[in-house]
């Protein structure tokens, strides 16, 4: 007998959709754990330099719904500790001189540039990770602009922890428009002043991240962060040396205090969507071999670099920069698209 119209459209009461069916994608942490998505590529997929489909899946099922996912395993962590060692002399460096270094948000946080020369201190899985760029391109669409290369440092035995933000300075469009990729040179944890993350945040409420207060302040507006409180905090995730916290501009977080004895450093690249009409460059030393390394780098992997060349002596100086000079950050408060 033929089943009539009733059982022919007759739906279970109850039916999971693919966020509380573990049998769809188990990598995928249920939103109420409110942990990061990890994705670690196999031997094959970091010999090519791009993810397999699976892994294409995750990342961008991640991306969308928490603004945050963990690239594991893609740098060689003795890399890490290179240019960490440099980093600590730096800083050290700086301190002896005894003038006051600029502090974000007014913790024990400063900016400090990773080092691109001498070429010693660049490392092609660092600068110029083609599992990184994949992931760009796969966030932000085909082309995106590479125009950052910054990094910041969290001092020892600090106590004070920034305000929620996002690292927007301009109004912002609801759809992927600019991502960053941080790299840890040491292990991260709460201990040491992991970044606190809100996942799902970069499509919470865009009335919440945009600059309201003078020019440049990026808080989050406190009503706003009262009520996500409610439902899923802000966390502090634990990233491994050798990882890559990818993450959309847009994602409120807040640089958390180090309690450790040792500086905690992390590096910063950010990429651009092609459609969203940006002109910010990052700086490289010119006539260092440094420019031509990059572009040949980036050549055939669909990532553009944004560079403005300048003297080594000019590099140097403007290297732990905390903000961009009068022309760059015109660029950032007038963004259109």
């Amino acid at each position: 007998m033929a089943p009539s119209v009733n059982q022919i459209v007759e739906l279970p009461s109850k039916k999971l959709n693919s966020s509380e069916d573990p049998s769809y994608m188990p990598e995928l942490p249920h939103k109420s754990l409110n942990i990061p998505v990890k994705v670690k590529p196999s031997p094959e997929e970091l010999a090519k330099g791009r993810f397999n489909d699976a892994n294409i899946k995750l990342f961008l099922s991640g991306m969308h719904r928490d603004g945050v996912v963990i690239l594991e395993d893609v740098i060689d962590p003795a890399h890490l500790d290179k240019i960490n060692e440099f980093m600590v002399q730096d800083t050290e460096k700086e301190l002896k001189k005894g003038e006051a270094l600029h502090r974000n948000f007014g913790a024990e946080n400063i900016q400090q540039g990773p080092p691109l020369v001498p070429s010693e201190y660049f490392f092609d899985d660092v600068y110029l990770n083609e599992l990184l760029f994949h992931a760009a391109t796969l966030y932000l669409g085909p082309n995106p602009t590479w125009n950052m290369i910054t990094g910041n440092n969290a001092l020892p035995n600090g106590t004070r922890r920034q305000p929620v933000h996002s690292d927007a300075m301009c109004n912002h469009p609801p759809a992927p428009f600019y991502a960053i990729g941080n790299i840890y040179t040491v292990d991260a944890s709460p201990e040491n002043g992991s970044t606190e993350i809100w996942l799902g945040t970069h499509v919470y409420n865009s009335e919440a991240q945009t600059p309201r207060r003078p020019k440049g302040d990026t808080n989050i507006l406190d009503e706003f962060v009262e009520e996500r409180k409610k439902t899923l905090p802000g966390f502090q995730p634990v990233v491994k040396k050798g990882s890559i916290l990818f993450r959309d501009m847009r994602t409120w977080h807040a640089g958390m205090p180090n309690k450790s004895d040792t500086m905690r450093f992390m590096i910063a690249l950010g990429f651009s969507a092609r459609w969203w009409h940006g002109t910010a460059r990052f700086r490289l030393p010119s006539k260092t071999g440094t420019y031509e390394r990059l572009m040949h780098g980036t050549k055939s992997h669909g990532i553009v670099p944004l560079v403005n060349e300048i003297p080594l002596e000019e590099y140097n100086e403007m290297r732990d920069a905390h903000d961009f000079n009068d022309s760059e950050k015109a660029t950032w408060e007038s963004e259109v698209f």
